[in-house]
């Protein structure tokens, strides 16, 4: 029991500190006329998502301490309250554009709200939300052989 304890004990200094080492600080501490400039270099873009008028960030840290558990930390000291996405651009709650370098599970192929994505997706929830693959459906036969002969 001792040496699971001391074992499990050990994992967590190291990965405190490996989390520690690998973790910049550069977003926490660049100044604003480095972002900007940094920004600048964004290739242009057809979309600005519209006004925000959601919660401030503050707001939504305050419940994030209050209601989500502990295994869910925030890697940044000041946290961007992101509250749009488009393709492969996010944006925070000004309308300021970042290249999302962390893309999700959900996005890291096609990107944020991609057009040839949403649409279908909107029409398969409207209908059936999340089949079972034990039974038949059209919907994962048709997408398989569209993967299937999409070349790499």
């Amino acid at each position: 029991m001792m040496q699971r304890f001391t074992a499990k004990r050990s994992l967590q200094n190291v990965s405190a500190s490996l989390l520690r080492r690998c973790i910049s600080t550069t977003s926490q501490t660049a100044s604003v006329k480095d972002t900007d400039e940094f920004l600048a270099r964004l290739p242009p873009f057809d979309y600005a998502p519209p006004p925000y008028s959601g919660p401030s960030a503050d707001e939504i840290l305050n419940k994030r301490k209050e209601f989500l558990s502990p295994s869910m930390p925030l890697l940044f000291r000041k946290p961007l309250n992101i509250v749009d996405g488009k393709m492969q651009y996010l944006f925070d709650e000004s309308g300021r554009r970042y290249l999302d370098a962390f893309a999700g599970i959900a996005v890291v192929n096609c990107g944020h709200c991609h057009p040839d994505v949403v649409e279908p997706v909107i029409n398969q929830i409207k209908r059936l939300q999340h089949p079972t693959v034990m039974y038949l459906n059209h919907a994962i036969a048709e997408f398989s052989e569209a993967r299937f002969q999409t070349p790499w």
